[in-house]
């Protein structure tokens, strides 16, 4: 081999050598770069069906390039274990919550204000921010909506020869022909657990009246119950009674009195389609507003995103939350939930795709003017067990429908004057 054909091969060696140096010098700095991006913790607590389109997109985020990963984990126990987190400074970045617990950490100083200026309040149907809202600032974003109507049992109704209820006494009339003709009554008073709270919604009730005052045993509240009292319980007979208000499994099981078709009327929210699907595949729902004095009233429930007040990136937890309130993602996640989402309109697409046939009732109902949500308490969680033992007792005959409301408005004051100093917020 010539000096110079020695020199050419050193110099191509050379040349190999510095590409290959430089190819790992390149690729070990995009592998440093992503190791060392950033990643967000955003707690949520669904599962099942529910989980999985989250998880999608999450899993979208992370493939775009948004500077910073975000890093998934589904709770148990949220209220609890997000505010042991916030106290003990190791919050999560970006938390799913409900609109009752946005009011408790909210009231506690727990959350951060957010951003406003990539969300038009016009763009929104106002009480799902006002829910959300304290002390003129916002301190959680509408996710996903729902709100309750009546649901009832076509095959039933058809069967016992009645029409669809339009007001109060339709629902006594059906009641009485049922509970001549079956075991069970069409409808139960005590049914679900929580309607005791929802029912003065439809007489212009509620628990704290506008001045932000207590109002459990209110004129509206008692006329609520003694419609229950009256028309309902005086006509269940006395042995039955225990029957038909422990006589059921879980709510979401076969057993559930909707599904086992043992009563064919119930007021509801937007998710019991979805459910009934699974327990009672064959059940014919119809789905309507609850007749009551108050037209077209319902309370509103709120999934909502919030970012703790001592997150440790909020800049990217802002971003993310942005991004999940884009239209096309807040869509795609509310319809894989048979939900809907906060905004005024939605986009033909969604109801195309709707798999609940009464979308656009309970989308009219949350944007009705009588629609409310349950008032913003840090206690709101304890009001209401109080609200359902009381109604308890006046389903057991062991009060009056005022006994009981009266003994509640005490209850409920005494644990306001212990707790005064979060009740200087006014609503």
């Amino acid at each position: 081999m010539s000096l110079k054909e020695s020199q050419k091969n050193t110099f191509l060696l050379v040349a190999f050598l510095f590409l290959l140096a430089t190819s790992f010098a390149i690729e070990f700095s995009k592998q440093k770069q992503i190791s060392t991006k950033k990643t967000i913790d955003f707690w949520h607590y669904w599962s099942g069906v529910e989980k999985e389109p989250l998880e999608k997109l999450i899993d979208k985020f992370n493939k775009e390039n948004h500077g910073f990963k975000v890093n998934l984990l589904a709770i148990s126990m949220p209220r609890k274990k997000i505010l042991t987190a916030i106290i003990g400074n190791v919050a999560p970045d970006l938390v799913h919550i409900d609109n009752d617990m946005a009011s408790d950490f909210a009231l506690r100083h727990a959350l951060a204000a957010i951003n406003m200026e990539d969300f038009p309040k016009e763009k929104f149907t106002p009480i799902f921010l006002e829910a959300l809202n304290f002390k003129q600032k916002q301190f959680a974003m509408p996710y996903l909506c729902g709100s309750e109507a009546m649901h009832y049992n076509e095959t039933i109704f058809k069967e016992l020869n009645l029409k669809a209820p339009e007001s109060l006494e339709d629902i006594e009339q059906a009641f009485s022909i049922s509970l001549s003709q079956k075991d069970f009554p069409i409808f139960l008073p005590s049914w679900p657990s929580w309607f005791a709270e929802v029912l003065p919604l439809y007489f212009g009730g509620d628990w704290v009246d506008n001045k932000g005052q207590i109002s459990a045993n209110s004129q509206a509240n008692i006329e609520a119950w003694q419609w229950i009292e009256k028309n309902f319980i005086e006509k269940i007979p006395e042995e039955k009674i225990l029957s038909f208000t422990e006589g059921f499994g879980a709510y979401q099981s076969p057993d559930n009195p909707f599904y086992s078709q043992k009563i064919a009327l119930e007021l509801n929210g937007i998710w019991e389609q979805n459910l009934a699907k699974n327990y009672a595949p064959d059940l014919k729902i119809a789905v309507k507003a609850f007749p009551g004095k108050i037209k077209n009233a319902t309370l509103v429930r709120i999934d909502a995103l919030a970012i703790p007040k001592n997150a440790k990136n909020k800049k990217e937890a802002q971003i993310l939350l942005n991004w999940l309130l884009q239209k096309e993602n807040l869509e795609f996640i509310a319809l894989e939930q048979k939900k809907f989402t906060a905004y005024k309109t939605h986009s033909n697409n969604f109801f195309a795709k709707h798999e609940n046939p009464y979308i656009k009732t309970f989308i009219e109902l949350a944007q009705s003017k009588n629609a409310k949500f349950f008032p913003k308490l840090s206690f709101a969680n304890r009001y209401k067990k109080e609200i359902r033992n009381a109604y308890d007792q006046m389903i057991r005959k062991q009060k009056t429908a005022k006994q009981a409301l009266d003994e509640l408005q005490e209850k409920v004051l005494a644990t306001v004057n212990k707790r005064k100093s979060e009740f200087k917020v006014k609503f």
